[in-house]
């Protein structure tokens, strides 16, 4: 039995958990909630024991049967894709392959910038950064754009399997879509439709995260 360390509501948990689904392999996975997370009112952060297994401390961070400690996500579901004989999230056809490690790097920066913002966000507000704030607005902005000029690139609701590409897009949307006043919340129409058809797959209703 494998062991994921996550949470609830962790976008980058959320894309392993979608793509063990996808693989139906999701049984043979033990979920451990994780407490991880900054003290209330700082911004340190709290010890966790995952640093045990992953010197980040983390999430999410997979413990393998044979022991070994596997961390990053897309690394994470790198691994998953040599186990069962599902169709592999990550593609095998080179220009498929790079589409979608692309759309995963993207939405992974976007993600990565929401958090510093909202770490920021969390300061006192005479010492906010205000420059810092506009670029990671900017780049935000612009990772969004990115997705929305790929919406092509999407598989339909009714694919075997999903790709890495299709996975991220879906993390991407739900983590933005968990707090009801997130800014961020300005996808298309055609995106929020393939959104929402998605979420009539297990893997995606399955995973949504909490609201805030």
């Amino acid at each position: 039995m494998l062991k994921l360390y996550g949470t609830d509501w962790s976008p980058f948990v959320r894309k392993v958990r979608i793509a063990s689904i996808e693989r139906n392999i999701h049984k043979n996975i033990e979920f451990v909630q994780a407490h991880i997370g900054v003290a209330e009112k700082t911004l340190k952060i709290m010890e966790t024991e995952l640093i045990n297994y992953n010197p980040s401390g983390r999430v999410p961070t997979l413990i393998t049967e044979k022991g070994d400690y596997i961390y990053d996500s897309t690394v994470i579901v790198h691994y998953l894709d040599g186990i069962g004989n599902e169709k592999k999230i990550v593609p095998d056809d080179i220009n498929e392959k790079i589409q979608s490690l692309k759309m995963n790097a993207v939405v992974d920066e976007v993600i990565d910038f929401l958090r510093h913002l909202s770490f920021e966000n969390r300061r006192e507000e005479n010492i906010r950064l205000p420059d810092w704030i506009e670029s990671l607005d900017s780049k935000i902005k612009r990772g969004i754009e990115t997705v929305e000029n790929n919406l092509d690139l999407l598989s339909n609701k009714t694919a075997d399997v999903l790709n890495l590409g299709d996975v991220s897009t879906i993390i991407l949307i739900g983590s933005i879509r968990r707090n009801s006043r997130s800014p961020y919340n300005i996808f298309s129409d055609d995106l929020n439709n393939w959104y929402n058809e998605m979420n009539d797959r297990k893997s995606v209703s399955e995973t949504i995260p909490p609201s805030l």
